[in-house]
């Protein structure tokens, strides 16, 4: 009897090794072969997630350093990062960097530029005034990166154009939990690398910037006056190795918005609201002022929004 128990003990404890064996680490590369685009492996934990009143604050006082005053620093409108809740999140692969437009374009000649309810997955000319700031042209159905922008990330990409590209790719767009996550990690750093902002980091509303004049951060110069490419700042790195988790563009993650929802999000593996007819930008782009490119920073967009050129978004395949 002692035998057979011994053998039965040994057993399982040798497949709960070979379970635990074949878990990845945190920070894991794996290539996707259908795209070549590098995931990193992010095991389950836990976080908090949303900002707190503290923080709060703190981007307030950024904004009226830039502005030098309250007219554009009103706090209410961010209170939707609040409260600052606990969140269980599951295992997950994350891209390690935005979707560029040679993947993007290989994407479109596959699938083609589908529609739907509407809206084009790549809606060129949808940004300001109409104008196209995108870099992919179609040429008698074929499509291509301009010269020099293959590796800049894809913009004038709508949510439904995000989630199809997710889909083929054999994933899905990110839930809003899994990208926080992804991108502040189990300390729920303010910054993807840390708790004290560094222009040097982070592609945004800089010295260099020159698309409109609304006020910039003349502290710092990232050397881009818009986009840069994909993975331009390894400094920013998150804590798994995730790149432009901040800055540069705003992605889509799945999730519907509500003003409200962290007042009643689950505390495991949250979905976001069942309907809506907003969906959600995360992290900031080149255009986004420093108190914008937090990893708490939030917005709800039209699932085709007015002003494409600052979105673009990355995949997420979920993991053991």
């Amino acid at each position: 009897m002692k035998i057979i128990v011994g053998l039965l003990l040994f057993i399982v404890f040798d497949v709960l090794a070979q379970e635990s064996a074949d878990i990845p680490d945190l920070g894991t590369i794996q290539i996707r072969e259908i795209d070549g685009m590098e995931m990193v492996y992010i095991p389950i934990g836990s976080f908090k997630m949303g900002s707190s009143n503290k923080q709060l604050d703190e981007a307030m006082q950024e904004c009226r350093k830039m502005y030098g005053g309250d007219k554009y620093c009103q706090r209410r409108q961010y209170n939707h990062e609040l409260p600052q809740h606990e969140v269980l999140v599951d295992a997950f692969w994350i891209d390690k960097t935005e979707v560029s437009n040679a993947q993007f374009c290989k994407f479109l000649n596959a699938k083609g530029n589908q529609s739907e309810a509407g809206i084009a997955w790549l809606e060129p000319g949808a940004g300001h005034r109409g104008v196209v700031y995108g870099y992919i042209d179609e040429i008698n159905g074929m499509f291509t990166p301009k010269t020099g922008y293959e590796n800049y990330p894809v913009i004038e990409v709508s949510w439904y154009g995000a989630a199809a590209y997710s889909k083929w790719v054999g994933g899905r767009l990110p839930t809003e939990a899994e990208w926080e996550y992804a991108a502040r990690g189990p300390a729920s750093s303010i910054y993807p690398w840390g708790n004290e902002f560094n222009g040097r980091n982070v592609n945004y509303r800089d010295s260099s910037f020159t698309f409109d004049n609304q006020g910039k951060d003349t502290a710092f110069n990232d050397g881009y006056t818009r986009w840069a490419p994909v993975g331009s700042f390894p400094n920013g790195a998150s804590w798994c190795g995730a790149l432009d988790m901040v800055g540069n563009v705003h992605e889509w993650v799945g999730d519907w918005w509500a003003q409200d929802y962290y007042a009643i999000s689950p505390a495991k593996n949250p979905q976001g609201p069942n309907i809506g007819t907003l969906k959600i930008g995360r992290g900031g782009s080149w255009y986004d002022p420093n108190w914008h490119v937090r990893t708490a920073y939030r917005k709800g967009l039209s699932p085709s929004s007015v002003r494409m050129h600052w979105i673009g978004f990355r995949c997420v395949i979920p993991g053991k």
